[in-house]
């Protein structure tokens, strides 16, 4: 039997969560962009910790971190993580899930009778719609017997006879059981819903607890196809006893007849019908009884759950098929939820990540146009943009003579104002590089004057740095060059599959980068497409005709004055 993939459920320190499934063999956590997973926080080191496979086991390692790493409230240099193990990284919370929970989520054990080997069953259905199922009246969860046993009754089984009808007072007493029991399951799934990120793994949860209620010795649960919307997909199967082998058969007409008639269905005593002559699948199955309920999305039918008996004195009955048809109809509502909350997290994580390159309004401008279109406005294309370079001079000489701390605060210092200033002119942060910042004025969202823009953003980057001077130690003071080149480039993400990053790479960039190099401290030098873009909006200087390494013909270069 498959088991989930180990997963990390994660809660940073200002409260954002999401999942991280443990898809390769390491997982590296820090401050550093480099680390599979990275936390944006003074507490955690650029290299903290990583997570590797060995052998059955995940073992999580603390790599020389400066704050150090807590496995259940204890710090750690090595640890074989076990399932649920809480994992303190600076202020990030990390849940370890082996995925280890005896629930398949794949169609390995799931395989299908032939379409007429049910058929001939004596079935029980019952029509269903979603409007009258979609919610149970919470006075029924409520509902007390009146009547109690007369002395004379006791010691008498309060289960009637199958030749005898019931009583009110025991249908009132099975009418609460099957009640309190699905109020048992629904509060179960509501606390797991915002605990278990994997939509497949509630799923399997789900089918764990119908097994606490309803005594089956398999079940599965099916969704539709999305693409066909006619395939049944096997999406958790579930034993009572992971010891039965072989292959679990499923009836393909009973699952069709459930959806598409939008029927609730009770089968019993297959085995004994003597309408019925077994097949030779059945046989080797030996079902005795079955139930199975449509699941409901709304209006629509998306999947269904079968549950199958094989001992003889185990018949599902009539309170078992209504407790699974009611948790049947309640889970629209899990769906839905399960599906919004993924939508949330998803949403979160993309937005967690954009914000590290992007404004504020231009992340909203992307999730915004994200929900209207089909477009990816990430994926890579052919777009004109201004690129900005900034660069501190003398970096190495200012390093000497600080030690690594002050190093990093005033680095900390600077990009922090020098971003805020890119993304108040809607620029994007494509990345630093030591001591280096670049940053892209066009893309991912398109502006006629991002040349403007990106001048503007210069300009008031070097008034900031000047401020920033005045206040700083003699032993802490500094220049920066900055060179801006405007010209086609190719913009979005870009990468490999476990690592994608939003830049630009093109002619344009590479000459942004000369401009830079070869300017003097606090100098703002633009190429000539640049220049030609804000021709008489700013006072600037012909520099005049320069050739930078690599390139064949020179560009005429100009300086952008106060």
């Amino acid at each position: 039997m498959k088991k989930n993939k180990p997963s990390l459920q994660i809660t940073e320190s200002d409260g954002r969560s999401h999942e991280l499934v443990m898809t390769g063999e390491e997982v590296t956590i820090g401050r550093s962009d480099e680390n599979v997973l990275t936390f944006i926080d003074p507490k955690v080191s650029r290299n903290h910790a990583k997570i590797a496979k060995k052998g059955n086991n995940y073992v999580l390692t603390d790599l020389g971190s400066f704050n150090g790493t807590k496995v259940n409230t204890e710090f750690v240099t090595n640890k074989v993580l076990s399932n649920g193990d809480e994992i303190r990284i600076g202020g990030a919370l990390l849940i370890f899930l082996s995925g280890k929970d005896g629930i398949s989520t794949t169609d390995d054990k799931l395989d299908y009778f032939k379409d007429d080997e049910y058929q001939q069953w004596q079935q029980q259905t019952i029509s269903i719609k979603p409007q009258d199922c979609t919610q149970i009246d919470s006075r029924t969860l409520l509902v007390t017997p009146k009547a109690k046993p007369r002395p004379k009754d006791r010691g008498k089984s309060m289960i009637p006879r199958k030749d005898r009808q019931p009583t009110k007072d025991q249908f009132e007493l099975s009418r609460l059981e099957r009640m309190n029991k699905v109020l048992f399951v629904l509060y179960e799934i509501s606390r797991h819903i915002n605990i278990i990120h994997d939509f497949n793994e509630l799923l399997g949860k789900i089918m764990e607890l119908i097994f606490q209620v309803i005594d089956a010795d398999y079940g599965f649960l099916i969704l539709m196809d999305d693409k066909s919307g006619r395939d049944f997909v096997p999406v958790v199967v579930k034993l009572k006893d992971d010891r039965m082998k072989g292959k679990i058969r499923a009836s393909r007409t009973l699952c069709k007849k459930v959806i598409e008639d939008r029927v609730a269905l009770l089968t019993s005593n297959a085995m004994d019908d003597a309408r019925f002559s077994p097949t030779e699948s059945l046989v080797k199955q030996k079902i005795r009884s079955a139930i199975c309920v449509p699941l409901w999305q709304k209006e629509k039918i998306i999947g269904a759950i079968q549950l199958d008996s094989t001992r003889l004195g185990n018949q599902f009955t009539q309170d078992d098929l209504e407790l699974l048809k009611a948790i049947g109809c309640q889970m629209s509502m899990v769906l839905e939820q399960a599906n919004l909350n993924k939508k949330i997290r998803e949403e979160e994580e993309l937005r967690s990540r954009l914000e590290r390159y992007h404004s504020p309004q231009v992340v909203n401008m992307i999730l915004k146009t994200a929900e209207r279109s089909q477009d990816d406005l990430l994926e890579a294309k052919d777009v004109s943009v201004t690129i900005l370079f900034s660069d501190i001079v003398g970096f190495t000489r200012l390093s000497e003579r600080l030690n690594p701390l002050d190093v990093n605060m005033l680095l900390n210092q600077y990009f922090s104002r020098m971003t805020d200033i890119i993304f108040e002119y809607e620029g994007t942060l494509d990345k630093y590089v030591g001591d280096r910042m670049m940053a892209v004025f066009g893309a991912p969202l398109e502006k006629d004057d991002h040349a403007e823009r990106a001048i503007r953003a210069a300009l008031k980057m070097r008034k900031e740095l000047a401020e920033m001077m005045e206040q700083a130690s003699p032993d802490k003071k500094f220049d920066v060059r900055l060179g801006l080149n405007t010209g086609h480039v190719v913009a979005g993400n870009i990468g490999s599959p476990k690592r994608m990053d939003y830049t630009v790479i093109g002619d344009s960039v590479n000459i942004a980068s000369r401009l830079e190099s070869s300017a003097e401290p606090n100098q703002i030098l633009i190429g000539e497409e640049t220049y030609r873009q804000v021709k008489g909006k700013f006072k600037t200087r012909k520099v005049g005709s320069k050739t930078f390494r690599g390139k064949s013909e020179s560009i005429m270069v100009y300086e952008v004055l106060d």
